[in-house]
């Protein structure tokens, strides 16, 4: 593997930890309802439904990075879980949230829900904390 491969998979984590919370900050679904009298338009975030194991993912990522920052070498293996458990919780919640945990999005007479850009920001962000970590893994097993 080529030396520059070594160093993605950290920046990949990196991203991806950065990300997880802006995601979960974001709006995450806009629902619109257009009445005959007024319109109204709401924006939806990460706080209801499956949408809290995002946010949990996003704190865990937040956990790990700290601890990266603060003790680089010390209890990898710990912090690798952390960080393995909050990609998997904002994939996890992104996905559930779509078809279980927000409104669905469509549309019907008078009323649309559309994704906003949260939702896909910590879906991609679990997916590029994963592909970091097991980019990491290839890695070190090749090297070892």
């Amino acid at each position: 593997m080529r030396p520059g491969a070594a160093r993605l998979g950290p920046i990949l984590v990196g991203i991806g930890t950065v990300a997880a919370p802006a995601g979960c900050l974001l709006p995450w679904e806009t629902v619109t309802v257009d009445p005959a009298s007024t319109s109204g338009i709401t924006h939806l975030d990460a706080f209801h439904g499956a949408g809290a194991l995002a946010c949990a993912g996003a704190g865990f990522a937040l956990v790990a990075l700290a601890h990266r920052l603060w003790r680089p070498t010390a209890h990898a293996e710990l912090r690798e879980a952390a960080e393995a458990l909050a990609g998997t919780l904002l994939v996890l919640g992104a996905a559930l949230f779509t078809v279980s945990g927000g409104y669905r999005p469509g549309s019907g007479p008078g009323w649309s829900v559309a994704i906003a850009a949260g939702l896909p920001v910590a879906g991609l962000a679990g997916v590029t904390l994963l592909t970091g970590l097991a980019l990491g893994a290839v890695t070190r097993r090749r090297a070892g």
